[in-house]
């Protein structure tokens, strides 16, 4: 049998004997209600209410009895609790409205009251899309209005219904070409995506041509269903605190961030968006 050197034996117990496991302390406030809901026009909204947890916990006890109260243009919106998919949500009687403002109080025995609001966005404006067989960019114009505006882009292989309507089948993944654009040059990367949060700070108050390089080839026949969806500050803000935060989930080296929340007296999201679709024929 080989035998192992005396003096790699002790670089091996020297090493064991430096690792040292250390509990880093990350502050808890106290259990607090979190609120997660998002407006959309012509939808009902849904809305679920959990209670926070300590870091690192992994499960979010639901307050079925919480006291749910939402307003839109300050008039009453009754909302009633529903089991979906093995979850509880509070679901509104009557769909979004694009031009009201929205807010919403909810209270639970023990806990403060938490309370949020916040509008709709304004959808964006596409045209002119194109994608040809044999290539892997889809081309589109955007036109954005003059003002702050919040944009989340994604992609979806999509097919005709009964009613001859596109309908996304598969989330594709994407990354902008920023030969075609100079206000994308920022945004170059090697990596493919299924989602890119954008502010409209390169191209605000202009229509601007956005190209975007598929990891797929496009195929003569095929459908894609393009999503631009119009995003309030407060919903943009989340997004991206959310997207850094798993992106750096278990790296020590960095520094963990907080997600963004718009609900005072607790945690969550409370915030509206707007999509817009562009249905593209591959030729």
């Amino acid at each position: 049998m080989k035998r192992i050197p005396v003096y790699m034996m002790l670089i091996f117990s020297l090493a064991a004997a430096c690792e040292k496991q250390v509990n880093i302390p990350i502050p808890y406030d106290g259990d607090k209600i979190v609120v997660n809901g998002l407006l959309q026009p012509d939808s009902l909204l849904y809305i679920r209410i959990t209670r926070s947890q300590p870091p690192g916990a992994s499960v979010f006890p639901e307050i079925a009895d919480a006291g749910v109260e939402v307003k839109a243009g300050g008039q009453w919106l009754p909302v009633q609790r529903q089991e979906i998919g093995g979850k509880g949500y509070f679901v509104s009687l009557a769909p979004v409205a694009a031009h009201l403002s929205y807010s919403i109080t909810v209270t639970a025995p023990g806990l403060d009251t938490a309370h949020a609001a916040d509008t709709l966005p304004r959808r964006p404006f596409l045209r002119e899309p194109f994608a040809q067989a044999g290539g892997n960019r889809v081309k589109f114009l955007l036109k954005d209005l003059p003002g702050k505006d919040f944009y989340r882009f994604r992609l979806f292989s999509g097919e005709k219904n009964a009613a001859g309507v596109v309908v996304p089948v598969k989330r594709l993944r994407y990354r902008f070409d920023p030969s075609y654009n100079n206000s994308f040059t920022d945004l170059i990367t090697n990596n493919y995506l299924e989602s890119t949060l954008i502010p409209d700070e390169r191209f605000d108050g202009r229509e601007t041509t956005i190209v975007m390089q598929t990891e797929e080839m496009n195929k003569a026949g095929d459908y894609l269903l393009l999503e631009v969806t119009g995003l309030t500050y407060d919903t943009w803000h989340y997004m991206k605190t959310l997207e850094v935060q798993n992106a750096n989930e278990g790296n020590l080296l960095v520094e963990q961030n907080r997600v963004h929340s718009n609900v005072n007296g607790g945690y969550g999201i409370f915030g509206g968006l707007h999509a817009a679709y562009l249905e593209i024929a591959i030729k």
